[in-house]
């Protein structure tokens, strides 16, 4: 029986502004969320943390106030989602979740959020100007932006082990998940279509890096 444990799903949306002559995705990821949370926002509480302190207790010089960080383009919804803008995309984080039931759900619910969203933006927009998503891990002109799972791990676990198991999990099974891609992009060989989306983007098996060489796990 497997061991109940916390997990959680980040999406990075694809987005477009159609019908402007300067078609800026920070600016429409900032209309997506801004014209959403005007009515669904949660603010941030800071009674229990002292988010510009490091491990040490020392804060760094020059740190901007947390609410400076935590301004309208980056807030909490109230199914305990953060939803803000990453670089040039809106971003949706589920809640932590204790089953993958409760994952799915979560993650739907966020596909609700981007929906409103647009409909949100379209009226802070010029007539015959709109904001459209996509949920998708690739824009097919050699852009990349994640989905990224994340599970609670007892730190005893050597990190190893969990390299050894979900290499070849997150590799295999891209048969039945995989979303499904025409064309190749970043340099890779042409091919007509592809499995998963994201594959020609990935360079190491291992890593921390997130916008080069990106890594399986």
């Amino acid at each position: 029986m497997a061991v109940p444990k916390v997990c959680g799903i980040e999406t990075e949306y694809g987005v477009v502004l159609r019908g402007a002559a300067d078609a800026n995705p920070v600016l429409a990821s900032s209309m997506l969320i801004n014209g959403y949370v005007e009515h669904h926002r949660v603010g941030w509480d800071f009674e229990d943390e002292s988010p510009n302190r490091d491990a040490r207790g020392t804060v760094r010089e020059g740190a901007q106030p947390p609410e400076i960080e935590t301004h309208l383009v980056n807030t909490v919804l109230t199914n305990g989602a953060r939803y803000y803008v990453d670089h040039a995309h809106p971003e949706y984080s589920t809640p932590e979740c204790a089953n993958a039931l409760e994952l799915v759900i979560a993650d739907k619910a966020g596909e609700r959020v981007l929906a409103r969203s647009m409909q949100a933006a379209r009226r802070l927009l010029e007539p015959g100007q709109e904001v459209v998503v996509y949920k998708n891990n690739s824009d097919g002109k050699g852009n990349s932006y994640g989905t990224h799972e994340n599970y609670l791990v007892d730190r005893a676990v050597p990190f190893a082990n969990l390299v050894r198991h979900l290499l070849p999990w997150f590799v295999t099974r891209q048969v039945f998940t995989g979303a499904g891609k025409v064309g190749s992009e970043n340099g890779a060989a042409p091919v007509d279509f592809q499995l998963s989306q994201r594959a020609d983007f990935f360079e190491e098996e291992v890593g921390l890096e997130t916008t080069l060489k990106r890594p399986i796990v």
